[in-house]
């Protein structure tokens, strides 16, 4: 599996339901806590977005090998 093929593989990674729902719900507080410039809690619930995606391409990676 060449490099291009790896990268395509890992942008086709989705969430799952459950994971999805988690996300968004983060997401949808973002705007709450940028409004009253709570920027350490905007920095903490981007964190938390970014680590539900990074173990969903990681799961979904694995499953290719």
């Amino acid at each position: 599996m060449g490099k291009g093929q790896k990268k395509k593989i890992i942008e086709d990674a989705t969430l799952s339901k459950k994971d999805l729902k988690k996300v968004t719900k983060l997401e949808s507080q973002i705007p709450y806590h940028e409004g009253r410039g709570n920027k350490d809690d905007v920095q903490k619930i981007k964190e938390q977005i970014e680590k539900i995606w990074v173990k969903t391409k990681e799961a979904h990676e694995l499953s290719f090998q």
